[in-house]
């Protein structure tokens, strides 16, 4: 239930709520094992907040798609999943129901979150990363596609598993809304 982002900055290894967040865990770590974050960027910082990324390596804030052919798919909250601190993961969205491929760590605990991006992991280490990340110039100005977009991007390189009890288990999302299937 973990993965090792690797980025042009550090590697920073996340737990993966595969129990509480089971859906959304599938579609990330689908998205690892293809190599769909390979060369993405995280577009979007702002310190004391979140940095945000995984879209694509051209850091457009409209870029990902998830693993069922880009279609959206239904938010997952759990009240043990909460953005209580600092190092959570989230799906980043458009609003309900938009979760994609892009996704954000916390900086601080952001509790008028919950219940509106769905937590799927949390930092386990690399946080000296994570601080790297924080400190991060950005371009600033008043266009907003550019206000919180870091200098220099950090570039995640690549992502290693180390488990998914999903996959373990043969446990298959056929669908971004309907049941699991159970495989093997």
């Amino acid at each position: 239930m973990s993965v090792t982002l690797h980025t042009s900055l550090g590697n920073i290894k996340i737990e993966v709520y595969c129990d509480t967040a089971p859906r959304t865990a599938f579609n990330f770590l689908a998205l690892c094992a293809s190599s769909a974050y390979d060369g993405t960027i995280f577009q979007r910082n702002m310190k004391g907040f979140m940095i945000q990324g995984g879209g694509d390596s051209k850091g457009s804030a409209k870029g990902g798609q998830s693993i069922w052919k880009g279609a959206p798919f239904e938010d997952e909250f759990n009240e043990l999943n909460t953005h209580d601190r600092r190092g959570v993961v989230s799906m980043a969205n458009r609003g309900p129901n938009t979760n994609q491929q892009q996704f954000f760590i916390t900086y601080e605990r952001q509790p008028h979150l919950n219940n509106v991006y769905t937590v799927f992991g949390r930092v386990l280490d690399g946080w000296d990363v994570l601080d790297a990340m924080e400190r991060l110039q950005v371009v600033g100005g008043a266009k907003k596609s550019l206000a919180n977009r870091p200098v220099h991007p950090p570039v995640i390189e690549k992502i290693t598993i180390h488990a998914n009890p999903l996959a373990d288990e043969g446990i298959v999302y056929p669908t971004p809304n309907g049941p699991p299937e159970k495989r093997m």
